[in-house]
């Protein structure tokens, strides 16, 4: 063996990902894009707020429609917090202090365990609205 192939074997066999199972590659894969979220996320000071609420600062994150990978139907909205944690969002109405006409509203979030393909895709879009939501404000 010469020197570069023997550099290249080590090299290569160093690699964790060298023999990973999909299943292994695929929950690096959504380890790495976890910590890239959370980093794009932090570095976007103030976060957005949902849809114009003061309240509340989320992004909804929507997966593109077709076949490939399809969120659960029991799943509601999902959204991409301050810290970059993926979760899902509950926003109930409940009678105001000030009466039956006045409406508050309770958020809850719930953080996902999805499977890391779901998680991937939800990352990547996160990923990519937080990145457009940066260069629109580098541009005003």
């Amino acid at each position: 063996m010469t020197a570069s192939e023997e550099q290249q074997h080590d090299s290569s066999s160093d690699s964790p990902s060298a023999h990973a199972s999909p299943e292994e590659h695929s929950r690096e894969t959504a380890e790495r894009l976890r910590t890239a979220v959370a980093e794009l996320a932090s570095r976007l000071r103030p976060f957005p707020p949902f849809y114009g609420m003061s309240t509340l600062r989320a992004i909804e994150l929507e997966l593109p429609p077709g076949p490939a990978l399809q969120p659960p139907p029991e799943l509601g909205c999902v959204v991409v917090l301050p810290d970059g944690e993926i979760s899902e969002l509950d926003l109930r109405s409940i009678p105001g202090p000030d009466g039956p006409a006045a409406i508050d509203q309770v958020e809850e979030f719930t953080e996902l365990d999805l499977p890391p393909e779901q998680y991937i895709a939800y990352a990547t879009v996160a990923l990519q609205l937080l990145q457009a939501e940066m260069e629109r404000r580098s541009q005003n």
